[in-house]
């Protein structure tokens, strides 16, 4: 069993530092855990204390990966894994950073998923915005009850209807055959991710108006 002979702290880093055990390098970890284990000069060190040093350092590491990722933008589950993933962190560490990150409320993916829902659906449809939220990781349960809460149809309808009358507006001033005019603008409704039948009265609105 090694003895510790000096613990100094990181120049580079100064909430890290430097364990020597028999005047050789032994570790680097967070300066928290120092305190945490009250380690201190003289102090032995065996296998197993060495195997938790190692494991609580990565956790620590994650979870600031995790924090400093949030800072810029809400993330869901997924997203946060899969940075973490990323940086080759263990499947064990990745599910703590995980539970510690969702007890304290920093990520939730039904909030998200709600937030989410009443800014985007201003300017798209149900469906896409289902389809962007699958692929951030949201899972299709938590989408459908994050729906429940939001008169979508209402929201759907106002949204799809100030975007047509926009790109009608901008499409009249070099079309001029209402039929490819049309098109145009189904196409572009289309594509963000309204359904055929609201398209179809909104188009009817939008072109009626136009008269």
């Amino acid at each position: 069993m090694k003895t510790i002979t000096m613990i100094s702290e990181n120049k580079k880093n100064k909430d890290r530092v430097s364990i020597f055990a028999d005047d050789e390098f032994l570790i680097s970890c967070h300066k928290e855990l120092i305190y945490k284990k009250s380690l201190r000069k003289g102090d032995k060190v065996d296998p197993d204390l060495l195997l938790e040093l190692a494991r609580e350092d990565e956790y620590m590491k994650a979870k600031d990966v995790a924090l400093r990722s949030i800072e810029r933008s809400l993330k869901t589950v997924h997203e946060i894994e899969k940075k973490l993933r990323e940086k080759e962190y263990t499947e064990d560490t990745i599910q703590r950073v995980i539970q510690f990150m969702e007890e304290y409320s920093l990520i939730d993916d039904y909030k998200y998923a709600e937030t989410f829902f009443k800014e985007k659906l201003r300017t798209r449809g149900v469906k896409k915005a289902r389809f962007e939220l699958s692929n951030k990781g949201i899972p299709k349960d938590i989408m459908e009850k994050a729906l429940e809460t939001l008169s979508t149809s209402s929201v759907e309808e106002d949204s799809c209807l100030k975007l047509a009358e926009k790109k009608y507006a901008q499409l009249v001033k070099r079309e001029t055959d209402p039929y490819k005019l049309k098109n145009k603008l189904y196409t572009f409704l289309m594509g963000k991710g309204y359904d055929y039948e609201l398209i179809s009265s909104t188009l009817r609105k939008v072109m009626e108006s136009s008269e």
